[in-house]
């Protein structure tokens, strides 16, 4: 998942990343590299079916996410409430609450999720 490291650089192909999620529409999601440091930063490609989902629980507080339409059309559904997101749209939202990932109109949609998680105890002063 992290990709050989070329000097300074990483760079991971997604066909060499398994799928940690695969849905049974042909929907899946790859953890494509989790950055170093105090507050690592995980990046994620996504491809949601038109009306696959996939719940997920709460993170631990601190938790935020991103994701990114780059192609069709998703709804992002938090606490309960549902946002459409769009080719071109990015949303951000804390992940300590209940939310779920949607693919939505007749296209797949691919998207990019960033999960940026909080300092370790270790790491803050």
């Amino acid at each position: 998942m992290q990709g050989p490291p070329e000097g300074r650089v990483r760079v991971v192909t997604a066909d060499a990343v398994a799928p940690l999620w695969t849905g049974e529409r042909g929907s899946h999601a790859r953890l494509m590299l989790t950055t170093s440091g105090p507050a690592p930063v995980e990046v994620w490609r996504w491809q949601l079916e038109p009306d696959e989902e996939y719940p997920s629980n709460p993170h631990q507080a601190g938790v935020v996410e991103t994701v990114s339409v780059t192609s069709g059309r998703m709804i992002l559904v938090v606490d309960g409430t549902e946002h459409t997101v769009e080719a071109g749209q990015t949303a951000t939202f804390d992940g300590d609450t209940p939310h779920t990932y949607r693919g939505s109109g007749t296209e797949t949609c691919n998207l990019i999720m960033t999960v940026h998680l909080p300092p370790s105890p270790a790491s803050t002063p």
